[in-house]
């Protein structure tokens, strides 16, 4: 099998740490074989044997790697000899197929994990082949969940994979001399290749070319597998490389010494060029993961700094703001691990987009922070210029309690104005007072006492920090008011550019208030005449606003008339069908009546409304929801060359908000949602439904556009503030029966 040194040679090959482990070996003298050879465990006390027995194939070079803190693992047969201590392996050669016998034995109690990997081969090229010359490809797999590879997390971007991991992403290979050893991979482009050594008896590294019909480029970045790695020992590492084009890649595994042997684990993982946090609330904090390139919008109000924080590797980001409709290109940024990154929105700004590009896997924790003032609003820099001036936008002052407040410097804010509301009788006089407390460096206070007629401004006072307390009073009259602080000089607090992230100046408000003089409370006698035609015009209007009433109630019982039809009616989908075959109606009639079926079938029983449109459906139900799918009659699309569908969404129990509909291609390109009726917001490939209660039913006449020729439904939301998740197991397929 390509060895040319003793049989005892030893080297350190392990599995992951999160390796699943077979059936416990208890401690005794007694020989047990372990129903999984791959991975078992085996337990040891002191001064006690424990044997167990291998079965290994004829002509097979096997290899046993073992973890623990003070145990020995021997065999007297023939052709086996133990490693060093350091290593823990043995190496398994045998010329036929025998069982072998293993003793196992500690100083202390503890659990020994085991590993065999059988059948090491090195039937690989020595020589790199050249850009479209016919090769033998390494067949490798994409990391899916159901492929036994699990997704990354913040904490540990490896990838987990098991042994028993089907289909497997194991490759090994020995070298009999000083040549490297080649294996090339079919990859498309925008596919990450992630390489993670499991185990390597010496020193061995691993350099990437890409390679087209006619071209080859050396990838940048070397992984190298230290001495004796064993992922038993250390935890496992990974490096990635983000597919440049469709081609292949062909991997150099090269050892500064001969008769070296490798495992590693190889796999791909497939981009995901869209994604949405529309609906996420970031100022919890939002853990982005992916590969490669990635596009991702979010909502962003122009309140809101976007704090991005890169976990693992550098990521490439550019930010780019749809600020009053219209989209602002930003310009791409490096986000370094450690350092964190902050962008402050332009005004009017509603959404961002952030894309994304990194050459491994990408871990960004994405974060808004609010720099509003109090009330949820930031406070404007100046009064508003006369009474006709809206001024919700300036946030009201408690007169008796305490609000909170921050200069954004970042943004160059050096001025706060709020208004205060007293209220009273006429000609009552009031006394109100603020104290500020914080940072009061170059700060000063003025308040307006504003005439609640002309707008003009009775009174005013300014006033700066005297002996560390910074205070302002003011006799004013009852109505609306406006109190602003401010720096002194704005320019020495802001010489930097708008936008950099320096830290905002924050400070409290405390307001007191006293009544100096009351006024008379205002009566005047109602008139006769008002009150008997006040009367009348109540009736009149009273009768006028009944109407609707008993035009909801007629709608409704209508409805409820056809419901009862369709109810007996069934099969509603083919009669749309069998009146287009035979042409008693045409596409646009059809489609008209469809969307007022939607309606009216909704409020039928549920399992009515599945036989009203017929039983050719694809259906799913949980404890908490129940969703079906009907195939649609191309015709009844109103976009050319859509794929209509029939979707029904039942709530069975809980309280579910951000409710969304997602229609995911497994294969191909993305799909996009064209129409939908009823008129659901609609974003690519996803229908949001938003609030949904307990007993809700829905159905959506949606059309899909798109290549692909099946489609996975799924319903997420939040139900009683957690997130949930529903799936149709079974696909939808275009292809009609």
């Amino acid at each position: 099998m390509g060895w040319r040194t003793p049989l005892g040679r030893g080297f350190v090959l392990a599995s992951l740490l999160a390796c699943l482990f077979g059936p416990v070996l208890l401690a005794t003298t007694a020989a047990t074989s372990p129903e999984n050879q791959r991975l078992f465990a085996v337990e040891v006390n002191p001064n006690s044997a424990s044997t167990v027995e291998l079965t290994v194939e004829a002509n097979t070079t096997n290899l046993l790697a073992w973890n623990c803190t003070s145990c020995s693992v021997t065999s007297d047969h023939a052709e086996l000899q133990t490693s060093s201590p350091a290593g823990q392996t043995m190496v398994i050669i045998t010329n036929q197929t025998t069982t072998i016998s293993l003793e196992v034995t500690g100083q202390n109690a503890e659990t020994v994990d085991m590993m065999l990997l059988e059948d090491l081969d090195d039937a690989h090229l020595t020589t790199r082949p050249a850009p479209g010359e016919d090769v033998t490809m390494t067949s490798i797999k994409p990391c899916r969940a159901e492929a036994g590879c699990t997704s990354v997390t913040m904490e540990r971007p490896t990838s987990a994979i098991t042994l028993t991991s089907e289909p497997t992403f194991l490759i090994h290979g020995l070298f009999e001399s000083d040549k490297a050893e080649y294996l090339t991979f079919n990859v498309s482009e925008g596919e990450t290749l992630e390489w993670q050594w499991l185990a390597a008896s010496d020193e061995v590294q691993v350099e990437l070319y890409h390679q087209t019909g006619t071209d080859e480029r050396l990838q940048p970045g070397e992984f190298v597998a230290p001495t004796a790695f064993s992922t038993l020992e250390q935890a496992p590492r990974s490096m990635w490389w983000t597919v440049p084009e469709d081609g292949r890649m062909v991997a150099k595994v090269s050892s500064p010494m001969t008769d070296t042997v490798w495992a590693a684990y190889v796999m791909t993982h497939q981009p995901i060029a869209q994604a949405s946090l529309i609906g996420e609330d970031l100022e919890q904090g939002f853990n982005l993961l992916g590969y490669g390139q990635r596009e991702v919008l979010f909502q962003w109000n122009e309140t809101e700094a976007l704090r991005l924080q890169a976990v693992h590797a550098n990521v490439s980001v550019t930010i780019d703001q749809l600020m009053n409709g219209q989209w602002v290109d930003g310009q791409p940024q490096a986000i370094t691990p450690g350092e964190p990154f902050a962008v402050y929105p332009y005004p009017n700004t509603s959404v961002g987009r952030l894309i994304l590009e990194t050459s491994s896997v990408m871990a960004l924790e994405v974060r808004t922070d609010s720099f509003t003032d109090t009330n949820g609003l930031e406070a404007p820099s100046y009064r508003p210029a006369s009474l006709e001036t809206n001024n919700r936008s300036w946030p009201i002052l408690n007169l008796t309690s305490a609000s909170q407040g921050e200069f954004t410097l970042a943004v160059h804010d050096t001025a706060d104005t709020y208004r205060l509301v007293v209220d009273g009788w006429e000609d009552s006089i009031h006394f109100v007072q603020f104290t500020v407390s914080g940072d009061l460096e170059n700060l000063e206070l003025q308040l307006w006492d504003i005439d609640q007629n002309s707008g003009e401004v009775l009174a005013t006072d300014i006033t700066r920090p005297v002996g560390g307390e910074l205070k302002i009073g003011l006799q004013v009259g009852r109505g609306t008011h406006y109190f602003q602080l401010r720096f002194q000089n704005a320019s020495a607090e802001t010489p930097h550019l708008w936008g950099v992230d320096v830290a905002p100046r924050t400070y409290t408000i405390q307001g007191a208030y006293s009544l100096v003089d009351e006024g008379e409370e205002p009566w005047y006698p109602p008139d006769e005449e008002a009150v008997f035609w006040g009367g009348v015009a109540r009736w009149f209007l009273g009768a006028l606003f009944l109407i609707p009433v008993f035009y909801l109630a007629y709608t409704m019982q209508a409805q409820r008339r056809f419901a009862e039809e369709l109810a007996t009616a069934k099969q509603r989908l083919a009669w749309y069908t069998a009146r287009l075959d035979s042409g008693e109606t045409d596409n646009k009639t059809a489609r008209s009546d469809l969307t007022k079926v939607l309606q009216v079938v909704a409020q039928l029983d549920w399992q009515e409304g599945l036989d009203a449109w017929g039983n050719q459906r694809t259906e799913h139900r949980t404890e908490d929801v129940a969703l079906a799918v009907w195939q649609t009659d191309p015709r009844l699309a109103k976009s050319d060359g859509a794929w209509p569908l029939v979707v029904g969404v039942h709530i069975l129990q809980g309280e579910w908000e951000l409710v969304a509909l997602r229609f995911d291609a497994p294969e191909g390109q993305a799909f996009s949602v064209v129409e939908v009726e009823p008129r659901f917001l609609r974003q690519g490939e996803e229908v949001f439904l938003d609030e949904m209660q307990s007993g809700h039913k829905a159905y959506l006449l949606v059309e899909l556009d798109g290549p692909a020729n099946q489609v996975d439904v799924e319903l997420n939301g939040r139900m009683n503030g957690q997130p949930v998740a529903a799936r149709i197991p079974e696909t939808v397929s275009r292809i009609r029966d």
